[in-house]
């Protein structure tokens, strides 16, 4: 059908064409009408916009438009003609931080037809008193803009008259700018004409007109700065400047020059030509001074430029090439303008020489680069290569970069792909893993702002995830990521892993600054000496900061092994390196150190507290510095002992052998000197010791290929003072031998009596012993006490990796037995295997095999009946009674953590003191230890207790060889529950101040730790009685209501009756917090439970002992720390008496205060006693103090204070008597005055002022007593007045001296000598040593025993029997014996004439 053609009739056609032109003349008026309305319309709008309504509506609409980069203008009102001349008022300028220019007055005269034409028509605009506030800062415009106008530019006249800009625009001071010029743009012509001023000094001239078609071309410029200048200000330099252009031709060939010199002097010379648009510009800048840093390096002394470009159309095609004495820049390509684009710019730039920039030095560096594509999706095609890169003591080697960098007109892209062949660091360690490394990642420039997506760094084994983030505009910069290393190899130290959190900063106040933090693993440690000292596996984790002009510090570096915890603080400064820290060590304990390293070496300072417990070692501080050719060595603290402190001289020659001078060394009262020179087999050199009782050498030298030892020793009354003081009466040491890989040998004797240490007396010790190369006999024998006695004969028969030892011996009476010997057979890997041994010990009898040595330890025992006494060997005279059987397995593996597991039962446990014994209880004890818990079950049992157990569990037990501390520091869940009688667990404590009896009732969950419980229950009771046999004190229905809390078990109340009937209640605290831990580093001395008890007394009968009797009022209060304590309390005395002689009653025979000497060596001093209690007592009673016996009959008031310990207790205050009388020698003395004074500040002794009188026979005698107790002065007057020997005559005999017998006269001799002070004649002393008598006596006459006046005579008969006679030569004797079972126990008998007989039992114990 398209290709068939339509026939229309001529006729049809014919009608149809004059309709078509009318319809035609319709739409053409109505055309015109539409389009003359349109222009009617727009006429209308333009003459309308023109009038003041319309200029409002414009400048309102101009003010309310902001530009896409920020720019917004306002404009006050306008004047004038809008399509003409018009006056614009009052013109603000912003950019998007706000305004930042004014123009009061503008005014302009433009064509606004003109834009019909494409161009900008202004006849003239003249800026009138603009100020320029500061620089805009615009936001990034339309990238898709072009850079030159695509419109004509045509301005008759431009004005710009007294711009200001403000100060540090244009140097500090404001500036005024006023210029006149012609600008033409069109496609055929340029044309720049200006003219102007700048500041009151700078001016310009300036011209260029280029006109192809009209083959046209000229280009001048005249620029004048003076050396105060804006101009100079802008450039930092104080010089003046010219700058000129010149040249003559036309557009096809124009020949020019450009000439800059500053103060007169040439800055830089040009060749400009232009061949028909071909621009070249040839020539060499000098930059000097103006340059400073990396710039300098690239620029040097000259820069040459030759730069070749064609302008066409907006186009610049051309080459470019820039020489200075370290940069070599080269570029080719095109740059279009008008369409903003770059068409395959090709740059290549290498560095001439190493350049340094922030203290990175480059070396042979080279970039080349393509750019290609409009400038708002560029792409930069790149390859960097940078073949060493310094930076400190960092290197980079082989460094290459090579990608596709991109831009979209507002964000820069690169991404990284960066190799390097080898970093160097200086580290030994790390500089081999460095090779080979690689970075990938995307860095993103938007802006001023600089970040990245995941950027990684990888080495083989070493790798690293970062960020990058940055400001150009204030050059700041910071890297944050994580880098892990894996199988690092660390030399002669083992294989580490582990990463590193770093962040970098680069700019800001320092030019850069690193901080990370550290966390690695060293596993296994290959050093066995380190393996040692911190374990197989070493954790580190800690901060490390360093940074420009700044130290490298690290802080809180951790080291964590199985053997060792330190914590590090340390910084690196100036070639100095200091380092402090503490930390504990699972050998030597807890420690601290400080380093510094120096370019005279290290010094080094480490304090151990407690390094070697079995030696006592304390507080040792060992001090490290260089000197000379070797190092110093100052040592001291606290060892067994004693004090030591010594200084050692380390000197280690370049040539020679090492040698060790011991300047000074001092062990408690013994001095070491000597010296020691370390060769390649043996040491060599003597040392000497002397002081303190002990003396000898020891010489050591080469002797058979090895290194040979002599010993000779000599002890002598020695005596060390450590914390417990060790003192040996006597012994002998010599030894020698040879230790060699071929020969071994060694034979000595020991021998020696009275070794003392605490509780521990050797009374006498021996051994001998020989070996030849590990075979030989050692024999040995000790006897001594310690709590008990004990002697005990050793024999050990060594053969090749075999012991046999055989014991036998006794302990507090009973046997010690050994069926068959305990042999030990050495082990491949070290150590020993115990075979299956027996010991007996009394009715019990224990077996034991296992391993010891070599690192580890099992042990496994089977207990029969083995009586518990043999713990009394440890020295704490436990006092345990009982048996024990079952089965303990023991085990310490090569971690240092000890297992083991017991399943035991003790039949009848008791513990028995002085005065108290408690009664048998039954225990069943499972008990299992594993390296991190603890568990343990205990049943008890009797007939009064109906309830009895206790369970715990210690989970999450921290690494460490001290078994105590570890329990103390776990994780805590125990439960007691215990209803019986008081005394089955009191007595168990031993506590013999107080006796506790009656029913208690205990319920308690722990939780927490051990050194820190978190304990709830509760205690209950409700008739228990608490009695001491000390005081007397007897306190009966005592009611107790006790909850735990916490650590503290709080006593809520407690209250009961005394005996006579008064009143004693309070409350306080029991803290457990602490509980077991050790006093000092002492095994067995071990902190109780802290105490606060307070107490009323209510007329309560408190004391009742040894003849003194007290009932008191008042408060008191008992506070202890868990080692020692206070008593404190404000009472008043309401009744008491004291019965004199009473307390002496025990004590018969005399305690004199003596000092042995000539003591048989192994004859041990007696213990010392336990640590004293504080008091803080105020006492004070008005009356109703009585004091009687031995004659007197008084009653006295008090105002009394007890300080002092319990062992060194003193008194304050004083006494007066109130009433009172005094029989001697029949005669009642009537006392009238009583004042005795005590001072609390020395040994108790109180200064005595007491008067008494007494008539007799017509005479009347006063007696008066002075000075102090230990040394009274007693003076006697009479009325009438009478010689003291007549006095006391006639007191004592009851007549005058004229009548006494010689015996009597004697007596009343040394009588009246004693009361005169001593001196004189002392006839019975005198006798008494004349016959070899250790006491004699007078006794006055006693009729209830039918004695008359008498004599007694005592002797010792060795040092445990004392006997004295007595006799009055008249019929009467007496017979009294006494034998010192102990040092506190004594058994007395007497048998006398009269038919009396007696014995008791004498103690006498300090508490």
């Amino acid at each position: 059908m398209a290709d068939e053609a339509v026939e229309v009739e001529p006729e049809a056609a014919a009608a149809e064409a004059p309709r078509q032109r009318h319809h035609a003349r319709r739409v053409g008026k109505w055309a015109l009408g539409i389009a003359g309305a349109l222009v009617l319309l727009i006429v209308a709008a333009a003459l309308l916009l023109n009038t003041p309504i319309g200029q409002r509506a414009l400048t309102d609409r101009i003010a309310a438009q902001t530009l896409p980069n920020g720019l917004n203008i306002r404009i006050g009102r306008i004047e004038g003609n809008l399509y003409g001349k018009a006056v614009l008022r009052d013109v603000r300028l912003s950019d998007p931080k706000g305004v930042f220019a004014t123009i009061p007055r503008a005014e302009v005269d433009w064509r606004p037809t003109a834009w019909l034409r494409n161009t900008l028509d202004i006849r003239s605009f003249a800026a009138r008193r603009a100020t320029l506030l500061r620089v805009p800062e615009f936001r990034p415009g339309d990238p898709d803009a072009p850079i030159l106008p695509g419109f004509d530019i045509s301005i008759d006249r431009l004005t710009i008259d007294n711009l200001t800009l403000a100060a540090g625009i244009a140097g500090p001071q404001a500036q005024r700018v006023d210029l006149d010029g012609e600008v033409q743009v069109t496609d055929g012509r340029l044309l720049v004409d200006s003219r102007g001023r700048f500041g009151r000094s700078d001016s310009y001239a300036f011209r260029i007109d280029a006109e192809p078609d009209g083959n046209d071309f000229d280009l001048g410029l005249d620029y004048r700065a003076a050396a105060d200048g804006p101009v100079a200000q802008m450039l930092g330099a104080d010089a003046a400047w010219r700058a000129q252009i010149g040249g003559e031709g036309t557009w096809q060939q124009w020949n020019g020059r450009a000439l800059v010199r500053r103060d007169g002097e040439r800055f830089a010379a040009f060749r400009l030509t232009n061949r028909s648009g071909l621009f070249r510009l040839l020539g060499q800048a000098y930059p000097g001074e103006m340059l400073t840093g990396p710039l300098a390096a690239l620029a040097g002394n000259a820069v040459s430029i030759d730069a070749a470009a064609r302008i066409d159309d907006r186009q610049l095609d051309g080459r470019y090439i820039v020489l200075g004495r370290g940069l070599d820049l080269r570029a080719n390509g095109l740059i279009d303008l008008g369409e903003n684009l770059a068409d395959d710019l090709v740059i290549a730039a290498s560095l001439r020489r190493p350049l340094t920039i922030a203290g990175t030095r480059l070396e042979q560096t080279r970039l080349d680069a393509t750019v290609d594509g409009s400038f708002t999706d560029l792409s930069i095609d790149h390859n960097l290569r940078v073949g060493r890169l310094v930076s400190g003591t960092t290197q980079l080697a082989g460094l290459v970069q090579q990608g596709a960098a991109s831009y979209d007109g507002t964000r820069w892209t690169l991404p990284l792909d960066a190799r390097v062949a080898r970093v160097r660091t200086g580290t030994a360690m790390l500089d081999p893993r460095l090779v080979n490394g690689r970075a990938t990642g995307v860095i993103r420039l938007t802006g001023t702002r600089l970040d990245s997506d995941r950027l990684r760094i990888a080495f083989p084994n070493t790798n690293g995830d970062i960020t990058l983030a940055g400001d150009l505009s204030r050059g700041t910069y910071r890297v944050d990521g994580m880098v892990n290393a894996q199988q690092l190899v660390l030399e002669d130290v083992g294989r580490a892993n582990g990463s590193a959190k770093i962040t970098l900063d680069i700019g800001g106040p320092t030019p850069w600054a690193l901080v990370a933090g550290i966390s690695a693993r060293i596993a296994p440690v290959s050093n066995a000496t380190l393996a040692n000292l911190a374990g197989n596996s070493i954790a580190v984790r800690g901060g490390l900061n360093l940074g420009a002009n700044r130290p490298i510090t690290f802080n809180r570096l951790v080291v964590d092994g199985s053997r060792l915890d330190m914590v590090l603080d340390g910084r690196v400064q100036g070639g100095r390196t200091t380092l402090a820290g503490r930390g504990r060590q699972a050998d030597y304990g807890p420690f601290t150190v400080e380093a510094a390293i120096t370019g005279a070496g290290p010094r080094a300072t480490l304090v151990f507290a407690n390094p070697y417990p079995a030696a006592g070692l304390r507080d040792v501080r060992v001090v490290l510095e260089p000197s000379g050719n070797g190092f110093r060595i100052a040592t001291s603290g606290q060892s067994t002992l004693g004090p030591f402190d010594g200084v050692l001289g380390l000197t280690m020659p370049s040539r020679g052998p090492t040698q060790v001078q011991i300047d000074r060394l001092t062990i408690s009262n013994t001095s070491v000197t000597g010296a020691l020179t370390l060769g390649s087999g043996a040491v060599t050199g003597n040392l000497a010791l002397a002081g303190g009782g002990l003396d000898g050498t020891i010489a050591l030298a080469p002797r058979g290929g090895g290194q040979g030892l002599d010993l000779d020793l000599r002890a002598r009354n020695a005596s060390f003072g450590g914390a417990t003081p060790i003192t040996l009466a006597r012994a002998d040491i010599e030894g020698q031998g040879t230790l060699s890989q071929a020969n071994t040998t060694f034979s000595g004797t020991a021998r020696g009596a009275g070794l003392s240490y605490g509780t521990l007396f050797i009374g006498r010790f021996a051994a001998q012993g020989q070996l030849t190369n590990g075979v030989g006999q050692v024999d040995a024998s000790i006897a001594g006490r310690r709590a008990s006695s004990f002697a005990l004969d050793l024999n050990a028969q060594f053969a090749q990796s075999r012991i046999a030892v055989a014991a036998r011996g006794e302990l507090a009476g009973r046997r010690i037995t050994m069926p068959r010997r305990a042999v030990l057979t050495a082990l491949e890997g070290g150590g020993w295997q115990l075979a299956p041994t027996q010991v007996n010990f009394g009715s019990g009898a224990m077996v034991g095999q296992g391993r010891i040595g070599g690192g580890d330890m099992q042990l496994g025992l089977q207990l029969a009946s083995m009586p518990l006494s043999l713990l009394d060997i440890t020295g704490a005279d436990l006092g345990l009674g009982g048996t024990i059987s079952g089965i303990v397995n023991y085990d310490r593996g090569p971690d240092g953590l000890p297992r083991g597991d017991a399943r035991v039962m003790v039949d009848d446990l008791t513990r028995s003191g002085l005065v108290l014994a408690s009664r048998p209880v039954d225990l069943a004890l499972v008990a299992d230890l594993s390296a991190t818990e603890f568990a343990a079950r205990a049943v008890f049992r009797n007939e009064e207790i109906q309830r009895g157990r206790l369970q715990a569990r210690i989970a999450g037990l921290p690494g460490g060889n001290d078994l105590v501390e570890r329990l103390r520091a776990g994780r805590l869940f125990a439960q007691m529950r215990y209803q019986g009688a008081a005394e089955s667990l009191w007595r168990l404590a031993a506590i013999e101040a107080f006796d506790m009896t009656g029913p208690v009732s205990i319920g308690a969950d722990a939780t927490g730790t051990l050194a820190d419980p978190l304990v709830r229950g509760a205690v209950t009771s409700d008739n228990l009685r608490v009695r001491s046999s000390l005081s007397g004190t007897d306190i009966r229905n005592v009611r107790l209501r006790g909850t735990f809390n916490g650590s503290r078990l709080a006593i809520r109340s407690f209250a009961g009756k005394a005996d006579n009937g008064g009143d004693i209640s309070g409350s306080g605290t029991v803290d457990l917090a602490g509980l077991g831990e050790r006093v000092q580093g002492q095994f067995l001395r071990v902190r109780g439970p802290r105490l606060d008890l307070r107490a009323a007394a209510r007329n309560a009968h408190l004391l009742d002992a040894n003849g003194l009797s007290a009932t008191v009022t008042g408060p008191l209060r008992i506070v202890s720390d868990g080692i020692g304590g206070t008593i404190a309390g404000r009472v008043r005395i309401d009744e008491a008496s004291w019965q004199l002689g009473s307390a002496a009653s025990a004590n018969r025979l005399p305690r004199i205060a003596t000092r042995e000497i000539n003591v048989p060596d192994d004859i041990g001093p007696a213990n010392a006693a336990s640590a004293p209690w504080r008091y803080l007592i105020n006492a004070s009673a008005d009356s109703r103090i009585d004091v009687r016996g031995m004659g007197l009959d008084s009653e006295w008031g008090a105002n009394i204070l007890l300080r002092g310990t319990t062992d060194a207790p003193r008194i304050g205050g004083r006494a007066e008597v109130v009433r009172g009388a005094y029989s001697f020698a029949g005669t009642r003395f009537e006392l009238t005055r009583g004042i005795i004074s005590f001072d609390e500040n020395v040994p108790i002794d109180p200064r005595l002022d007491i008067a008494a009188e007494t008539t007799t026979t017509g005479l009347t005698v006063d007696v008066r007593v002075t000075g102090n107790a230990q040394e009274p002065q007693i003076d006697f007057t009479s009325v009438p007045s009478l010689p003291e020997e007549e006095i006391l005559a006639r007191l004592l005999f009851g007549g005058s001296i004229t009548t006494l017998s010689a015996t009597d006269a004697l007596q009343l001799g040394a009588a009246v000598a004693s009361l005169r002070g001593g001196g004189g004649m002392d006839p019975i002393n005198r006798l008494r040593s004349a016959i070899g008598l250790d006491r004699l006596r007078i006794v006055p006459a006693d009729p209830a025993l039918r004695r008359e006046t008498g004599v007694a005579l005592g002797k010792n008969i060795g040092r445990r029997f004392y006997v004295e006679i007595v006799t009055d030569g008249r019929g009467y004797s007496a017979t009294a014996l006494e034998f010192r079972v102990t040092n506190w126990l004594s058994l007395l008998a007497t048998v006398s004439t009269v038919g009396r007989q007696s014995a008791v039992a004498k103690v006498s114990r300090d508490y």
